[in-house]
């Protein structure tokens, strides 16, 4: 007999009541895929069937981390309803999720393809092709589709996200100086917002952005740790001492794990001269992350300046067994192991990191010079410095591409001058091939040096600077350099350094007093220092490392003080040497100092105004270049 409720039952009832049996089975089988088929007939004759197969099948699968079987009922979903999007937006995002990065695109183009004008749709196309490692994709559909981003602000994260992934930090911060801090969705965009000016080197705008950010409720780990970065890139005092510090405080007491925080938060605390507080954070971060080089590095420096040599000895160690080709752990491991009283052990670690730097060296030091041309293009110059250097020319009339191509040569030239000297101290003579005329600098020592005094050399990281010790070894002049270079080098100029590297400071001002008091010419480059938290002052619109150590120096012990800044002059080292100020009678240290660093810039000013091949462009001076704030321009 038939039931008469059942006979009585509309047929779009009875279709939905086949429909929600067929997907009562396939979720309660054990094999959810082998009854999938049975899905798409009852699918088609159910009146808005893709109601309950959402609600009842897929969400369920979904919730359970299922998604093999949700991903297969969502295919039937749209190949029964192949005009919705909102099925082919939840398919791509489970392919997403498994990773199936093409079929994903697919099913996000075809979504955005019934609705063109739906922003989020397009914002998904975006991430997932930056999520498939394909920046340069995602940065096309960005471009297509910018006036979406900036009608829809709440969706911008996905478009900013393409561009600064794919190198294109302009169309990023041009997306982000549309945004206005106060009106954003989530701290999701904030965050990429102020990345994204940051990498276009709008630095004051970052900091404006992430603060008004931050006025409105917005605060997270991320943008914390983007502000901090910002204030970091502007470089005051405050930035580095009391901005970037709080900032990375204030992340960390949202994420106290987040080894990126730890080692920011760390390494500004060790360039504050912080150097017991840094501890703490720099030694969390690289227990939860042991492979981080650069944070163990930064561990190793603070327990130098904590006066823990051993300990920082060990650190050291421990990278250079991982990276032991690393030339920059060698040096480093190097003057730990020196400072920690170990010599036998750096003594052989520098051995093996003299034959092996010798073994890459040319023959012959003319083979050497001539291989220069072929490696201009690969000199490691950040862009900021050329640039930076390309302001202060005297010359505005050269030719921008062959200015840099000397300026490049000259970056070579100089470490080849350090490579040789210390790897090949049985051919060093053919080095000082290239030094011009030593009269004239005898010349001009001599009646400095007659009254039994020392003399202050003040010079910078500028120039064939390691042809100095070369030409002063060659013309007998009693001098003593300082130097980042361990004291237990072997060559025959290893007498005449003082090691910042594995002395303490008070070790060094010592040593440096000895040396005026015994009647040496004492070599400082004012713009150099070991310390992390060396000071620092403005010179030409950029913040660069310098030291009142010289002028006080010169000033207590009553010695003259000389500018010093070697040169090329055709095809050969000539040499810069001018008086700086004296002592006035009555005249304090401090009055003296401020006298004499004016002086001193005056010289170096003069210096980097010449010749491109003159400027050397690493350390010292160039250490702390960066790019120009462009948060004023459009």
């Amino acid at each position: 007999m038939v039931d008469v409720a059942i006979a009585n039952r509309p047929a779009g009832a009875e279709a939905t009541a086949r429909l929600r049996d067929v997907i009562q089975q396939i979720h309660a089988s054990a094999d959810p895929l082998h009854d999938m088929p049975m899905l798409e007939p009852a699918l088609r004759q159910a009146a808005d069937g893709w109601r309950d197969a959402r609600r009842l099948l897929v969400s369920p699968f979904v919730r359970e981390g299922k998604f093999a079987p949700a991903i297969a009922a969502l295919e039937i979903l749209v190949a029964v309803y192949p005009a919705r999007a909102d099925e082919r937006r939840l398919l791509a995002s489970l392919f997403g999720r498994t990773e199936q990065w093409d079929r994903a695109i697919a099913e996000a183009d075809a979504a955005a393809g019934i609705e063109p004008g739906n922003v989020a749709l397009h914002a998904a196309r975006i991430q997932l092709r930056v999520q498939a490692g394909l920046p340069a994709e995602a940065a096309e559909v960005a471009s297509a589709t910018r006036s979406m981003a900036e009608s829809e602000p709440g969706e911008a994260y996905a478009w900013l996200l393409a561009f600064v992934r794919n190198g294109d930090a302009a169309a990023a911060a041009g997306i982000a100086m549309l945004l206005d801090p106060r009106e954003l969705p989530n701290e999701r965009v904030a965050t990429m917002a102020v990345r994204a000016l940051l990498e276009d080197a709008r630095v004051e705008a970052a900091i404006q952005f992430g603060a008004k950010a931050l006025d409105a409720g917005l605060d997270c780990a991320a943008l914390r740790s983007s502000l901090g970065l910002a204030h970091l890139r502007r470089g005051t005092e405050d930035d580095r001492k009391v901005h970037a510090v709080a900032h990375f405080e204030a992340g960390l007491s949202a994420a106290p794990a987040d080894v990126r925080l730890l080692t920011l938060h760390g390494e500004t605390l060790l360039r504050a001269g912080r150097y017991k507080e840094a501890l703490a954070p720099l030694k969390q971060a690289i227990d939860l992350a042991p492979d981080l080089e650069q944070t163990r590095a930064f561990y190793a420096r603070a327990l130098r300046y904590t006066q823990q040599y051993d300990a920082a000895a060990d650190q050291m160690m421990h990278l250079l067994e991982k990276s032991p080709e690393s030339q920059l752990w060698q040096r480093g491991t190097i003057s730990a192991l020196s400072q920690a009283g170990r010599k036998q052990e750096a003594e052989a670690l520098f051995g093996k990191y003299v034959a092996q730097r010798g073994k890459r060296l040319p023959a012959t030091f003319q083979e050497a010079m001539a291989q220069l041309e072929e490696r201009l293009d690969s000199a490691p110059i950040p862009q900021a410095r050329l640039d930076w250097a390309w302001s202060m020319r005297g010359d505005t009339g050269i030719d921008r591409g062959q200015w840099e191509r000397r300026a490049r040569w000259g970056h070579l030239v100089d470490h080849l001058l350090f490579d040789w000297l210390e790897c090949r101290e049985e051919s060093v003579e053919e080095a000082m091939q290239v030094l011009g005329e030593l009269d004239t600098g005898e010349r001009f020592f001599a009646p400095l040096l007659a009254a039994g005094k020392g003399v202050v050399v003040a010079t910078a990281h500028v120039g064939p600077m390691y042809a100095g010790l070369m030409a002063l070894e060659l013309v007998g002049i009693p001098s003593r350099w300082l130097a980042t270079a361990p004291n237990i080098a072997q060559s025959s100029y290893a007498a005449a350094l003082i090691s910042t590297a594995d002395q303490s400071e008070a070790q060094v001002a010592k040593a440096c007093m000895r040396a005026l008091s015994s009647g040496y010419v004492l070599c400082l480059a004012i713009d150099g220092a070991a310390n992390p938290a060396a000071p620092r002052t403005r010179f030409e619109g950029q913040e660069v490392t310098y030291s009142s150590f010289a002028s006080h120096l010169a000033h207590r012990m009553g010695v003259p003080s000389v500018f010093y800044a070697p040169r090329w002059e055709n095809g050969h080292v000539a040499y810069t040497l001018e008086m700086l100020p004296a002592v006035q009678p009555g005249e304090d240290a401090d009055a003296y100092s401020q006298r004499w660093q004016k002086a001193y810039f005056e010289r170096l000013r003069e210096h980097l105004a010449g010749p491109p091949e003159n400027l050397r462009l690493s350390g010292g001076i160039w250490r702390h270049v960066t790019a120009a704030d462009r948060s004023a321009q459009q």
